[in-house]
């Protein structure tokens, strides 16, 4: 498929922390395998934020396509939790010291500039804009918390601090947690499909190999690329309306909890069409991944 920036209905700032799950890199390829949508900048934020922006700079230049921002964020959490750093971050990709990326405002400033954020890290950058009073965020779609059996989530447990600065904003938000995420899995038919889909699709296909390494499965979760196709196809999910609130401190810190409520600030997807999301998400990623000769 032919990416027509014509046909698209959101626009909004991505803030990842790209490198350590692959997740992020598939969701940032299915932005680029999707006319419905476009990304106006992207965000790092969690530990090497440079290296992390290096790495959404080699995918854009991967592709061929002309990278928007790319702005480096927030290190440290606002918690004061250390850092989570396996160390395999970027270690498939070639040429990352040589990449080089742009913007016009800091990272903190291009989120609040936005309408609509996609926070499919951590949550620290996201909480950082909010504070600013010249923010013209309305939106916030993030991929964090469980909501249903008191499982800690990754995103939540690196800053729980910023999570609940997010929560308590009043800003609309929509999250899809664990218990939706973990239905869907990419396996080796699909690893195959895209590292065979030119060199993009190799490239992602190395960072797939290395993370299943790194957890000694022989699939992966598809986690981020959910929560960013609830943008393109919200069809294919079913959400809930109340108040999400996240334990800060003792052995529940990270606990996020749903209150339904109609007039409520947040949404939680509690449902979706299984098959249909899997199919999107390769479906998009293999489009991005397709060589420019041969698109059509």
């Amino acid at each position: 498929m032919t990416y027509d920036s014509s046909a698209v209905r959101s626009t909004f700032a991505l803030d990842t922390d790209i490198g350590t799950d692959v997740d992020d890199l598939l969701a940032l390829a299915m932005v680029l395998g999707s006319p419905e949508l476009a990304v106006s900048a992207v965000t790092t934020v969690y530990g090497d934020v440079d290296l992390r922006a290096r790495i959404v700079a080699k995918a854009f230049a991967t592709t061929g396509r002309a990278a928007p921002p790319i702005a480096a964020g927030e290190s440290a959490t606002l918690s004061g939790r250390p850092v989570w750093w396996p160390g395999h971050e970027g270690s498939t990709i070639a040429d990352l010291a040589a990449q080089r990326y742009a913007a016009d405002r800091a990272a903190t400033e291009e989120l609040a500039a936005t309408e609509t954020v996609v926070a499919i890290g951590p949550v620290t950058n996201v909480a950082v804009a909010l504070r600013r009073p010249d923010r013209v965020t309305k939106r916030v779609v993030m991929m964090g918390g469980e909501y249903r059996d008191g499982v800690v989530e990754h995103n939540i447990r690196c800053d729980v601090t910023a999570a609940a600065e997010v929560f308590g904003s009043g800003v609309d938000l929509l999250a899809v947690g664990l218990d939706q995420t973990q239905r869907i899995r990419l396996g080796r038919a699909e690893l195959d499909a895209i590292a065979a889909r030119g060199p993009f699709g190799a490239l992602i296909g190395a960072e797939m190999r290395r993370f299943w390494a790194f957890t000694e499965r022989d699939s992966n979760v598809p986690h981020d690329p959910i929560a960013v196709l609830t943008l393109a196809r919200p069809e294919l999910f079913t959400t809930e309306r109340g108040t999400i609130t996240v334990e800060t401190e003792g052995d529940a810190a990270g606990t996020t909890r749903f209150a339904p409520d109609p007039a409520g600030p947040h949404e939680i997807v509690v449902d979706l069409d299984v098959p249909r999301v899997s199919e999107e998400i390769v479906r998009r990623i293999l489009a991005a991944a397709r060589p420019a000769a041969t698109t059509s």
